[in-house]
């Protein structure tokens, strides 16, 4: 009986895709990326912006790598390597490139250059703890796990506790053959509660394949490297700044507690990401968007008036972290409106620029930019 229902349940996941019973490991193309509305249309934004950019100042670095990333992450990889190739000259020696031309290459398939190139930004930028995590997947790529563990593990010096960097550490040692090991390692991812969907998959897969046979999730891992791969990358590049501080309240029902009628400061920071010089929304950002308006729309809530107030630090000339506070905060109103139906009367986008710093004394800190979202009046 229990051999009919193991041959049944391996059946079941090779309609999936996941060849989890079978010894013949596939080789895998580049994979295909799939997109959420949202994302597509977030992604062909950033796109836009960073063409333009590139044209304006083709001298600026973070323009091209904009470019590069977003194309990268649209599932464009072909045009990203286009891009990063006609300003090689231009930036070949400076390490934020080479990490992301090495990144362009693993999608592409080419694991050889991609590992090269990231080795070689290590020894130009020394404290990206993405830079080492991109190359731990590389390095699963080539099957040499040992190094990859310690790619991984120096990510992990650098930003402990990562969900993203300890979800690819268990999926390394399932690729080594070491089951056991990589569920107890994606139990502790799940545990700080980010990437929480993926990573619950991830585990239940790795549970299930381990218990139908003895290699089913060493072979499965293989079989699905490709898309493994991608979902690695983007995980960690989705990854803000490695910072304890502020707590942002990314939660949906954290937000209702904090934003409550009885919260003695109905007030909250949260994380949006922007791209670089913009008031577009990273992909990334709307995670924390999309619990900010369940949160908003959820009972009493959905009676009150909200103030979204964008903050900047105190890099730049004042009169522009102004304007750009305002154009943010906008932005995310825009976006609560379309995707949450909420009555323009109910959020009022104001920005106060570098001039309310959560923390002075690090006016140049990621801390200090953010968003606030305060309680108003009742309507």
């Amino acid at each position: 009986m229990f051999k009919l229902f193991k041959i049944s349940a391996c059946a079941a996941l090779l309609t999936l895709g996941l060849a989890a019973c079978s010894e013949t490991i596939v080789p895998t193309s580049p994979p295909v990326t799939v997109l959420s509305s949202s994302e597509s249309i977030a992604f062909n934004k950033a796109i836009t912006h960073f063409e333009q950019m590139v044209i304006k100042r083709p001298g600026e670095i973070e323009a091209v790598l904009g470019l590069a990333r977003n194309l990268r992450w649209a599932g464009r990889s072909a045009e990203a390597a286009q891009i990063l190739k006609a300003h090689q000259t231009q930036f070949d020696m400076d390490g934020r490139y080479l990490s992301e031309l090495g990144k362009v290459k693993l999608i592409l398939g080419n694991s050889t250059e991609g590992v090269m190139f990231l080795e070689q930004a290590t020894h130009k930028v020394t404290d990206d703890w993405r830079l080492y995590s991109a190359l731990g997947i590389g390095l699963d790529n080539q099957k040499n796990y040992g190094q990859a563990e310690v790619a991984y593990r120096k990510a992990l010096d650098m930003c402990p506790d990562d969900p993203a960097v300890i979800n690819n550490l268990g999926i390394s040692q399932g690729l080594s053959g070491r089951m056991d090991q990589a569920i107890i390692t994606l139990q502790r991812a799940l545990s700080y509660g980010s990437h929480s969907d993926k990573i619950k998959r991830n585990l239940d897969l790795f549970i299930d394949a381990r218990d139908l046979c003895d290699s089913c999730g060493a072979t499965y891992l293989k079989t699905g490297n490709g898309m493994i791969l991608a979902a690695g990358l983007m995980s960690t590049d989705k990854e803000g700044p490695c910072t304890p501080e502020p707590k942002y309240t990314a939660k949906a029902p954290v937000m209702v507690q904090k934003l409550a009628p009885k919260a003695a400061i109905p007030s909250i920071n949260i994380k949006v990401y922007f791209e670089f010089d913009s008031d577009i929304l990273k992909p990334e950002a709307l995670g924390v968007l999309n619990n900010l308006g369940k949160a908003l729309t959820y009972g009493e809530l959905n009676n009150y008036r909200f103030q979204i107030a964008g903050h900047t630090d105190a890099v730049g000339p004042e009169a522009y972290n102004q304007s750009l506070s305002e154009r943010r905060a906008q932005s995310v109103v825009q976006y609560l409106r379309i995707n949450f139906n909420i009555d323009p009367a109910r959020i009022d986008a104001v920005g106060y620029g570098e001039s309310q710093l959560l923390d002075p004394s690090m006016p140049d800190g990621d801390v200090n930019r953010r968003v606030q979202v305060t309680r108003l009046s009742k309507l």
